[in-house]
């Protein structure tokens, strides 16, 4: 987590105030801060890909088959909205913990573009063709890529966190 010398003074100014921000060192210098805040946001992709996963599943007729895709979804969107909330609360501090570091990695960035990539695909197109068509071959196709892109974009993530 130590950032060089060079990183720093190379890193644009909003960095550099977060890297030096009360903020930052409350997350970085408490002994249980990030395993806390981790475990926070672990739980938030645990209920937002669970959701995901489990209405997925249920378009390409692996479970729930005797539940309509749209019920399936409103019954979960208590805890995917959790698991958003989540998110938006551990995301922004465990990027508080090493904003230089994660700034100057690649892998953060191709995470937050395929995070971006995914929550628009279900938001734009997957999660309307959901409502609307219960078991067509678009759906289907779509249950697919919706999977395949949050896999991937959560593989980003357990990159980016295998560096720090």
């Amino acid at each position: 987590m130590i950032q060089t010398a060079d990183e720093m003074a190379n890193a644009p100014a909003f960095l550099q105030w977060c890297q030096n921000s009360t903020l930052s060192q409350v997350v970085r210098h408490g002994a249980w801060t990030i395993p806390l805040i981790e475990i926070v946001h672990i739980a938030g992709v645990v209920l937002v890909f669970g959701s995901v996963l489990v209405t997925n599943l249920r378009l390409l007729g692996w479970m729930f088959a005797s539940e309509s895709s749209s019920a399936l979804a409103a019954d979960l969107a208590r805890s995917t909205r959790l698991g958003l909330f989540l998110l938006i609360v551990s995301g922004p501090l465990l990027f508080f913990a090493m904003p230089v570091k994660l700034f100057t990695t690649r892998d953060f960035g191709v995470k937050l573009v395929l995070v971006t990539i995914a929550g628009v695909y279900y938001l734009a197109v997957h999660r309307k063709q959901m409502l609307d068509r219960d078991s067509s071959p678009a759906v289907r196709r779509s249950a697919r890529i919706s999977l395949a892109l949050w896999l991937i974009a959560i593989a980003a993530g357990l990159e980016v966190g295998s560096f720090s």
